[in-house]
């Protein structure tokens, strides 16, 4: 039991169901909002995609369809105003099942939504690699999330 009275084991957003139990792992990474950290990210989703029963193969789609993502984020969003409270890229990893939901968020006083129409091989190859992609603005919050269901469900 963690201090909050559930199971699992919680290091600072980090929440793993214990045993493989049904309830959904969880981790949430806060990092710079620049392109260094985007390997950060890739890391734990390569640690991650495994807990479905990926292939090393569909492990390195992730890992890049993670790093397509990271990248329309910090390509397509201006923050102006700097506060280091709110400078800074949120990653939360939630795998459910056979079911990972890969949600990236960050703060930006503009931004550009991606698409195909704008000739971006990054969009050709995101939205191949993933079952789901959304590119969500509400006020000054952007926010990337990405779907991949594992067909089959998780391989024991």
């Amino acid at each position: 039991m963690n201090s909050s009275g559930t199971a699992g084991m919680d290091f600072d957003g980090w929440q793993a169901a214990p045993g493989g139990g049904s309830d959904p792992a969880v981790v949430e990474i806060h990092t710079p909002a620049r392109p260094e950290y985007i390997e950060v990210l890739r890391a734990a989703c390569g640690q991650l995609a495994p807990q479905l029963g990926c292939t090393v193969a569909e492990t390195a789609d992730l890992r890049l369809a993670v790093d397509e993502a990271c990248g329309f984020l910090l390509r397509n969003c201006v923050r102006l105003s700097r506060d280091t409270e709110q400078d800074g890229l949120v990653t939360t990893f939630t795998v459910n099942g056979s079911d990972l939901h890969i949600a990236l968020q960050m703060q930006a006083d503009t931004s550009v939504p991606p698409g195909a129409g704008d000739g971006e091989f990054g969009w050709t190859i995101l939205t191949a690699l993933v079952d789901d992609f959304t590119w969500q603005v509400t006020e000054s919050t952007v926010r990337v999330e990405i779907r991949k269901e594992r067909v089959g469900g998780k391989l024991d």
